[in-house]
């Protein structure tokens, strides 16, 4: 995939997930360049609509990052008003973003998913 074709199937699931900051699809694309084993499986995810999860951080994928974001933010998702309630085209941005910041600092990010759980666990009640 090319450098102009990436962006622009970037800049189509930025419209998509309803993302208005203009400058959020560029920032995305320069951050991928610096992450390029991240890049590669968002590459994968445009092509095939499914998450390779073969490069991890710590034993972390892609997948795994969204759930434990869903997990961690479900109070949020169940609101109405949320922003990423069905809307996968943000969850998976959020995803792979997040997993760019994660290799970058990733004790930081592991200490998150270990230490947190999000609303729904036995016991709760």
């Amino acid at each position: 995939m090319t450098d102009e074709e990436l962006y622009q199937y970037t800049e189509e699931l930025v419209k998509r997930a309803g993302i208005t900051d203009d400058g959020y699809c560029s920032e995305f694309v320069k951050a991928l360049g610096e992450h390029p084993q991240v890049k590669d499986e968002y590459i994968y995810y445009l092509l095939h609509g499914s998450y390779l999860c073969s490069f991890t951080i710590e034993g972390c994928s892609v997948a795994d990052i969204i759930i434990w974001q869903m997990d961690n933010f479900k109070a949020l998702l169940d609101n109405a008003d949320a922003q990423n309630k069905g809307n996968p085209y943000k969850m998976t941005l959020s995803g792979f973003m997040t997993m760019m910041k994660m290799e970058d600092d990733p004790q930081k990010y592991i200490a998150k998913m270990r230490a947190t759980t999000g609303t729904d666990y036995i016991g709760k009640f």
